[in-house]
């Protein structure tokens, strides 16, 4: 994940600057970004405004390139701690030689002061970063405090980065700490409400670091876990399997807005594809989008009947009614490596169309060749544009399966339909032994959406 908070040319930038002890020029922004780096391809999306905690200005990140850094200097073997006035969805950071500490807090309609506490170790300087949280955010009165010689204080959580070795993710957070969860909320078999049906975790009780050790927790390089047992309560009626999945909430925990509308119509809770009418395109909150995710399945069932044994979805976009694209894993218990697949169900036609991506899904298939094994990285990515979705399936930055879904006469480009992202486990074995499972560990997911414009 620290490839995402930092470019790789944060090295640039460990520059042999004198800075006063315990202090840090500029912090409070008065004089715009002097001392501070903003990357290139991030100027759009960091400027300064004066909507501040004090003074004339602050520093606000705008956009998911929102990104900027300066060095500190240090005293060796000291503690620290570095405290930042924020508003919004803040991610602050410190890299210390080859560690990152870092703090990561939910959105905040007022400024709240976060503190992140670091030690030196062996270092003479440090680098501290701010990056967009999911939506803008404001930064202002950056402190820099040496308390003490190091011990054994309280620390913020601690990321390696990829570049040395690490997944870029702490396992000593909840997975909110780790990824923006605040435009998500999530599906777990239990019913502790009594209802009937599976319980839905908010979009703010995910962002406040919600975790559940029987289904949704941090594992331990960091990545985000879900796991879901065929025995479990559903999310409706219309299923029968049990799902531990989040579901798109573009509304970003604003409970004024409704998760949807009862007459099918889109709101900004939900988006559309570009190809709706332009009624549609102007309530929704998104038009056209990109899921992408990396992860690795870990378990899947092997227990149930033959059809059912080893399958699992992994992603998906919903609509009203129907799913456009459900995307598939499935390993067979005499297989070594899984296939992947997509399934597009059309409103206007009966039967769901299989888009065979690595190997094949049925349910006598040979180990395929180029399959994904259990445990192992890969990552999808679903783009929709128009009545065209195109999905591809990568590793090691290289694109290894795609294909691409034309809709034209599937029938989601009404004015009375709307759609959602998921992503996570949803177990597609119901046959099998109650306590049998899916699990699967992501390590970077992000949905993003283009915005309605009447002159294109």
């Amino acid at each position: 994940m620290f490839d995402r908070f930092v470019p790789s040319v944060c090295a640039l930038f460990l520059l042999c600057v004198s800075f006063a002890y315990a202090q840090i020029d500029n912090g409070g922004f008065e004089n715009g970004l002097d001392g501070w780096v903003v990357a290139r391809d991030a100027e759009a999306d960091v400027e300064l405004t004066k909507r501040a905690k004090s003074g004339r200005q602050a520093l606000a990140l705008t956009g998911a390139k929102g990104f900027v850094q300066r060095p500190l200097a240090l005293e060796p073997s000291s503690h620290y701690t570095l405290t930042v006035a924020s508003r919004g969805a803040p991610i602050i950071g410190i890299k210390v030689g080859e560690t990152i500490f870092f703090e990561r807090r939910a959105r905040e309609n007022r400024w709240k002061n976060i503190v992140v506490s670091f030690l030196s170790g062996e270092e003479t300087s440090a680098i501290v970063f701010f990056r967009w949280g999911g939506t803008e955010t404001r930064y202002d009165d950056v402190v820099l405090t040496r308390t003490g010689v190091q011990g054994d204080q309280q620390l913020s959580a601690t990321i390696v980065p990829p570049s040395e070795g690490g997944t870029g993710l702490s396992p000593d957070v909840p997975p909110a700490n780790n990824f923006d969860l605040l435009g998500w909320n999530l599906s777990i078999p239990t019913d502790t409400d009594n209802n009937g049906k599976s319980d839905t975790i908010s979009e703010r009780e995910l962002a406040d670091g919600y975790q559940n050790p029987a289904f949704f927790y941090t594992g331990q390089d960091g990545g985000m876990v879900f796991r879901c047992p065929i025995d479990g309560f559903k999310t409706s009626t219309n299923t029968n399997y049990t799902r531990v999945e989040l579901r798109e909430m573009l509304r970003r925990g604003d409970t004024s807005i409704s998760t949807r509308n009862g007459d099918g119509t889109p709101n900004k809770n939900n988006w559309v594809f570009s190809s709706a009418p332009a009624e549609a395109q102007e309530k929704a909150g998104g038009v056209d989008g990109t899921l992408r995710a990396t992860l690795a399945v870990n378990h899947v069932t092997t227990t149930g009947v033959r059809n059912e044994v080893g399958r699992v979805i992994i992603g998906q976009i919903h609509a009203k009614d129907d799913e456009p694209i459900r995307l598939y894993y499935r390993k067979l218990p005499g297989n070594t490596r899984g296939a992947i697949y997509a399934a597009h169900e059309s409103e206007r036609y009966p039967d769901d169309i299989y888009y065979d991506l690595i190997g094949s899904r049925a349910s006598s298939a040979p180990d395929p060749d180029e399959g994904i094994a259990l445990d192992e990285q890969f990552t999808y990515q679903i783009d929709a544009k128009g009545n065209v979705l195109e999905v591809s399936i990568e590793q090691d930055g290289k694109v290894i399966a795609q294909t691409k879904i034309d809709m034209t006469t599937s029938g989601y480009d009404v004015v009375d339909d709307f759609m959602y992202f998921k992503a996570g486990v949803y177990n597609q074995n119901k046959t099998g032994a109650p306590n049998d499972y899916v699990q699967a560990t992501f390590y970077a997911l992000d949905a993003v959406h283009g915005e309605y414009n009447a002159l294109k």
